[in-house]
């Protein structure tokens, strides 16, 4: 029988075509279109492959060299580079466009070339180091003339190339002071003259540590922590400050420093600040650094903070929307709870009982949490602290829900005074030794609406008892029969 070839044939015809297309028209086209890219492009690098660059013009020459992903400059001197900036270097360089070809031009000095005002040289390994030099300003279109890497020719090209002739030593370099993530921060120290703050976060939020042991202002905490991380030298006054000079811009001892241990840290950093500089701004030193700095004058304010800004004013330590259980008694009375079931109704029980209104609970949760302390009793005496405690004007205590993940409850008890003459009532969280003060008014709306509360509940219709539940008839008893 004769073996039929065609389709044999046309199968092989088919693959050899296809192997042509991808080779020779994909392959080969994608290779020609990178190549035809590169041509326009003023100078060719890889983002990967790079090691250093090297930076001339009129305001110096340096060099800055990739570590990983980080950058450091080695000369003139040796520190860390601003990432962002070297990045924003790279883009202008990367998309930078040659608009038109001059040629091998003789005379260079009528576009700036001879001399160039600036210089970049590209390292990417040996061998390898393409250098662009950049002229002046094109006088139409605001492109740039520039002598093309490997080559005699001179170029007009994209106007982001000039770029290269502005950067400086300060544009390039590290201007913080200290980088941090202000949620990671688990203790910060401040120390103001003989003033020493300690606080530290634990999972419940911030708290004071030192001169007493006091909630903190978690909020006013972090701004002062971001406003930390943010913070960027306006002025390098001094590389390598000596001592006398340390005092003289009142760094040794400093007028302030703030220590902080961030989670995932071996090692506390800090940062201090000294006198105002006679140009502006306030002398700053990042410890273990040798070099000075100035920073912008407004963030002293943050560091002066007052130690009372720095207190959570709101007395209400739980969570308003998480509170489920509230006890509350009222002037040495019978105490009464108000509990929410799983099916988000609430009820009263106690001397009064019956459900309750969730919008009437809510408002007396926002009551509580209009609870603000006006000034703080840090060291009472124990005649107050046991006066307020022996016939309080409101013993409340309220409890969160579970957590769904830890199952823990937090709860917070607070004892309330009567009001005195001066409109001010006294409250003591039995958790914490310091005393608050707070206005009058607040409690008087609390006890209103605890009264709302209490009609509320008994005025509510009560369930009828079922036929089911109802009491054997005589003649249906056991007894009976």
């Amino acid at each position: 029988m004769r073996r039929r070839i065609g389709p044999l044939l046309a199968i092989v015809l088919f693959v050899g075509l296809g192997a042509y297309v991808y080779v020779y028209e994909i392959r080969g086209g994608s290779s020609q279109e990178t190549a035809a890219a590169g041509k326009d492009k003023v100078i060719v690098f890889d983002r990967a492959s790079l090691k250093a660059i090297r930076l001339s013009n009129d305001k110096g020459t340096m060099r800055l060299e990739k570590k990983g992903d980080a950058w450091t400059i080695t000369e003139p001197l040796q520190t860390d580079a601003d990432k962002d900036n070297v990045e924003g270097l790279l883009n202008s360089l990367e998309f930078a466009k040659i608009e038109r070809r001059l040629g091998a031009a003789g005379d260079r000095k009528q576009y700036g070339l001879d001399p160039p005002k600036a210089s970049l040289t590209i390292e990417t390994g040996p061998g390898t180091s393409p250098t662009l030099q950049v002229g002046d300003t094109s006088p139409i279109g605001g492109s740039c003339y520039a002598v093309l890497p490997a080559s005699s020719e001179v170029a007009v090209v994209s106007s982001s190339i000039e770029d290269v002739t502005r950067k400086d030593l300060f544009s390039m370099r590290d201007k913080s002071l200290l980088s941090l993530d202000a949620w990671k921060v688990k203790r910060l120290t401040l120390q103001r003259g003989r003033e020493t703050l300690r606080f530290e976060k634990p999972d419940d939020g911030w708290i004071v540590r030192q001169p007493m042991e006091a909630p903190a202002d978690g909020p006013t905490l972090t701004d002062i922590l971001n406003a930390l991380g943010s913070l960027r030298a306006t002025a390098f006054v001094g590389e390598k400050a000596n001592e006398p000079e340390l005092k003289r811009y009142g760094l040794s001892p400093p007028l302030a420093r703030m220590t902080l241990l961030q989670e995932g840290w071996d090692v506390e950093k800090s940062v201090v600040l000294g006198k105002e500089a006679p140009g502006g701004g306030r002398y700053a030193r990042t410890v273990g650094r040798d070099f000075v700095v100035t920073v912008p004058a407004d963030f002293w304010t943050k560091v002066t903070t007052r130690f009372f800004d720095l207190r959570r004013r709101d007395l209400l330590g739980v969570q308003q929307y998480r509170v489920d259980t509230i006890s509350l008694s009222r002037q040495g009375g019978p105490a009464a709870t108000i509990k929410r079931d799983k099916d988000q109704a609430w009820t009263l029980s106690g001397p009064s009982s019956g459900p309750l209104k969730a919008e009437s609970v809510d408002a007396l949760l926002r009551m509580i949490s209009d609870l603000k302390a006006q000034a703080f009793d840090d060291r009472p005496k124990e005649s107050v602290r046991t006066g307020i405690s022996r016939r309080p004007a409101l013993d409340l205590t309220l409890q969160e829900e579970a957590d769904a993940t830890t199952g823990k409850q937090r709860s917070q008890h607070l004892l309330i005074s009567p009001p005195d003459r001066a409109g001010h009532i006294l409250v003591r969280d039995m958790a914490w030794t310091p005393i608050a003060v707070a206005p009058a008014g607040v409690l008087k709306k609390i006890e209103d609406q605890i009264d709302v509360l209490v009609k509320e509940a008994a005025e509510a219709p009560k369930p009828q008892a079922s036929p089911a539940s109802a009491a054997p008839s005589p003649s249906s008893s056991p007894a009976s029969r």
